[in-house]
């Protein structure tokens, strides 16, 4: 047995899906808003009728915009100025077939640019395509740099 105050009993139906008309039976005194409860008696909400709760949806993080025009000529002329310094080695085509391929599947891809950094994605072996470059990486971390460098001829 247990006493309780009626809202008491109120809210214990209403988590666990009872109406109080189901587990009056239970109820077994009253004096006024005091209730003397048979918590052993089978219409107690004992357990919860309810579905269980869905979980919560994942927050999904907000696209990120492409660099505008100056970060990316910033990016550039960093990566640019690197590239340089290392003596400018190319990544083999299989290489750059490989981060396009990867780069291709990528969330951060959008209208063939990198979201991240804002670099062209382009199979062509060049000087425009980091993919191209063997001294560079993925900002995202998703490729990094060829151990072994080729000059560019001159």
């Amino acid at each position: 047995m247990k006493t309780c105050h009626r809202s008491n009993l109120e809210a214990r139906c209403r988590e666990r899906g009872y109406t109080l008309d189901e587990v009056m039976p239970c109820v077994v005194a009253q004096d006024g808003d005091q209730w003397t409860i048979d918590t052993e008696s089978e219409f107690y909400p004992r357990v919860s009728r309810l579905p269980p709760p869905l979980p919560e949806p994942a927050e999904e993080m907000p696209a990120r915009e492409a660099p505008g025009f100056i970060e990316k000529v910033k990016n550039f002329a960093t990566a640019a100025t690197g590239h340089v310094a290392a003596g400018m080695p190319v990544a083999s085509d299989e290489e750059i077939i490989r981060r396009h391929d990867i780069c291709l599947g990528c969330e951060h891809l959008q209208d063939n640019a990198c979201t991240q950094c804002g670099c062209p994605i382009s199979r062509v072996r060049g000087y425009v395509s980091k993919l191209s470059w063997a001294d560079s990486e993925c900002p995202a971390g998703k490729w990094g740099k060829v151990a072994e460098k080729s000059q560019v001829d001159p």
